[in-house]
């Protein structure tokens, strides 16, 4: 298992977490990644009873106050590479953790970690005329469904992830590091894609979404590396809860073509982590609720006279 003391100490208690986790784990099978997943910060249109998927809204002021809040907590985590959607709300979430790093990581951004597209049902409100159907073939016209989301996850896994798990095979215990940011739905197909990798091994499904800039942390190598496979249980309860924009409406398949590819073992260490947005709060007077404009002054420092 990775040495994760050497990336981070995020708290006590999720330190305990990794330390637990890790004296089961035998020496010789530990070249295995990293891989945190993140939710970008609450947007402008997180903040409206509407579908929002490729919509391109931008954080919220208090969305960015989230995600530099998050950025901060992972100042003492190394991290070796950061995969971003192109969409602002997750683009500007991603920022804030690579300018935190000492030294600055690979940023790719790529529209292949972007959330569902809602088709004609973008930027409409829920309601009887906008509402998602059962299953996951169900889609709004010119939108994708369910299924096209894990399949562009999977691609995004190819593409980004699988190279880093090819380079630490067969080799010593690794401590590398990857950070995906993106978005609810698209999240949850990701992680799915990657559970399913794990063959017969059993399931708890319980994921209801993320908080806004909340993380999940896995560890992940071929099957062959790791040992004590084992079921997993992954459960999310989201404070607020989130809206159907960004909410999981089916639990994950088995893809038949995810099982061909090399079999993966999974460690769930931690779900929605998000100790970080300990007294952030929404400012007042709805200031935290317009959209971040970066070429504006502070405006908490502006509303307080500190700034001229």
């Amino acid at each position: 298992m990775i040495g994760f003391a050497k990336l981070a100490k995020p708290s006590n208690s999720l330190q305990q977490v990794y330390y637990r986790r890790s004296t089961s784990i035998s020496p010789s099978h530990r070249s295995m990644i990293t891989l945190t997943i993140v939710r970008h910060g609450e947007s402008t249109d997180n903040l409206k009873p509407l579908w929002a998927g490729w919509s391109d809204a931008p954080l919220s002021v208090h969305g960015m106050n989230q995600a530099k809040a998050l950025g901060e907590s992972f100042k003492s985590t190394r991290v070796d590479a950061i995969y971003a959607s192109d969409l602002l709300r997750a683009l500007w979430t991603a920022q804030q953790i690579e300018r935190n790093q000492a030294q600055r990581p690979p940023f790719t951004t790529s529209s292949l970690l972007r959330e569902q597209n809602f088709g004609i049902a973008e930027h409409k409100p829920f309601g009887k005329e906008y509402t998602r159907g059962p299953g996951r073939s169900f889609k709004f016209e010119d939108g994708e469904s369910l299924n096209d989301v894990r399949a562009r996850a999977n691609e995004a896994f190819s593409q980004f992830i699988e190279r880093h798990l090819q380079e630490c095979r067969r080799r010593p215990p690794t401590t590398r590091h990857i950070v995906v940011v993106a978005h609810g739905i698209f999240n949850a197909e990701f992680i799915g894609g990657l559970l399913a990798r794990r063959g017969a091994q059993g399931l708890d499904w319980g994921y209801k979404g993320m908080t806004n800039t909340g993380w999940t942390r896995l560890e992940l190598g071929y099957e062959d590396e790791m040992t004590n496979p084992h079921d997993a249980d992954l459960k999310t309860n989201p404070d607020p809860a989130v809206t159907p924009s960004s909410r999981p409406a089916e639990p994950p398949e088995v893809d038949e073509n995810q099982v061909q590819l090399p079999r993966l073992n999974v460690r769930i260490i931690s779900t929605d982590v998000t100790k970080h947005l300990d007294g952030i709060h929404r400012q007042k007077g709805g200031i935290g609720s317009q959209g971040f404009d970066s070429s504006q002054k502070d405006l908490r420092a502006f509303f307080s006279g500190g700034s001229k």
